[in-house]
């Protein structure tokens, strides 16, 4: 008989709320709560939105799948908003409960200790067995619904009173409910996923880099912890050209653009190096440096062979691009990247070890390599020594200096 899996404790509201509110990010900003509210609104027209686009495309990625992430962000938002507007994780489970038990004339009752996404599973479960025919219809109330509270304002809802906001919310959270099960999956299961995915995304105070990839590796098979190169500007007006230099050694080939317009993508490898950093991977500088993971033929092959050299190309030029037409990142802030374009990334390497990096890292890592590219392009610098620090995570500048010329 096989061992049984001991089953997680249930997950409370008041335990998903607290987790949640560290990636708050607008608690303390003017305009937090109306911004709650529209970005709730916009979690459920994303819902729609995604749902049409799988059936539209007729893609692989089932409408089970999509939902179970957009009602995950879609929760986030409402108990966030909930919170705004001084309605606490219990209250709105108890309302929910009470919505639940109203809709399927369960008799109502006072309950004791914690609501959890366990109970309301529990009562959709007992009723909901007739949930995914009406898939159409709970959507369009859940819509409906999210319309009601955005057409009411910040204002306007504060002045409805504690007990009626509780209610409010606590009827939108049973509906979200019912959309979760109508997908035949469970608003525990959701709520948790999106505990991860959030904590990858925005990990709070607990922040934290894993080992780097070769530790175990021979040291002759290792990153350099502190790598300095050079990147120097070369040739005329153009036909100008970068190369790259390590203690003295020249690294690498001779780059250009490659383009017909100038963007100083001459510059790029400076995101691998960023990568190196934050991540503690790059194929690409390993080939360069002749630091292949030969002692296991196996990481040799997958890890550190030409298909990751291209895989990693591939994700700097395509960042690259999404960077251009936004002032290459000059204006955004650690966490405010695209969560569409990091999501991009992390299934570009799925399968690979750096996989096991959150979105964070690989946030820190672009950020960080677009700060140093701006000032490598710059007409005062136009090159300069870029210093990588993998024990400290740090990626440095320092402006080229005459003898570099």
């Amino acid at each position: 008989m096989p061992n049984a899996v001991p089953k997680q404790p249930p997950l409370t509201l008041s335990q998903y709320a607290s987790a949640a509110s560290e990636t708050d990010r607008f608690a303390k900003v003017p305009g937090g709560t109306s911004k709650l509210t529209f970005g709730f609104f916009g979690e459920v027209g994303g819902l729609l939105a995604a749902l049409k686009k799988v059936n539209r495309d007729q893609l692989l990625e089932s409408e089970t799948e999509v939902a179970g992430e957009e009602i995950g962000d879609a929760l986030w938002y409402l108990v966030a908003m909930s919170a705004a507007q001084n309605v606490d994780p219990q209250q709105l489970g108890q309302h929910c409960l009470a919505s639940l038990r109203k809709r399927f004339n369960e008799c109502d009752h006072d309950g004791h200790g914690a609501v959890s996404f366990r109970q309301i599973d529990g009562i959709i479960d007992v009723h909901g067995s007739d949930l995914a025919p009406r898939r159409v219809e709970l959507l369009s109330e859940l819509a409906r619904m999210s319309g009601e509270v955005v057409g009411h304002g910040t204002r306007e809802q504060l002045s409805l009173g504690d007990a009626t906001r509780a209610d409010q919310f606590g009827q939108l959270l049973a509906v979200l409910g019912l959309v979760c099960a109508s997908f035949l999956l469970k608003l525990e299961d959701v709520a948790r996923d999106n505990l991860v995915k959030i904590r990858g995304r925005w990990p709070g105070s607990s922040r934290a880099y894993r080992d780097a990839f070769d530790n175990s590796f021979p040291e002759h098979e290792r990153l350099p912890r502190i790598l300095p190169i050079e990147f120097i500007e070369r040739g005329r007006v153009g036909s100008t050209y970068v190369v790259q230099r390590l203690n003295g050694v020249h690294v690498g080939d001779r780059l250009t653009d490659n383009s017909n317009e100038a963007d100083d993508y001459r510059f790029h490898d400076v995101f691998h190096l960023a990568y190196v950093a934050h991540l503690g991977w790059s194929p690409v500088i390993r080939s360069l440096l002749k630091l292949k993971r030969k002692s296991n033929a196996a990481v040799d092959e997958n890890e550190d062979g030409a298909r990751a050299m291209i895989i990693e190309e591939g994700i700097a030029t395509w960042i690259f691009n999404h960077a251009k037409r936004r002032r290459f990142y000059e204006d955004v802030e650690p966490g405010k990247l695209d969560y569409g374009l990091l999501k991009q990334v992390h299934s570009m390497v799925s399968g690979y070890e750096v996989d096991s990096c959150p979105l964070w890292q690989w946030e820190q890592a672009i950020l960080d390599g677009f700060r140093v590219f701006r000032e490598l392009r710059k007409t005062e610098h136009r090159g300069g020594m870029v210093v990588v620090n993998m024990t400290d995570h740090t990626l440095t500048f320092q402006p080229a200096t005459r003898s570099a010329e």
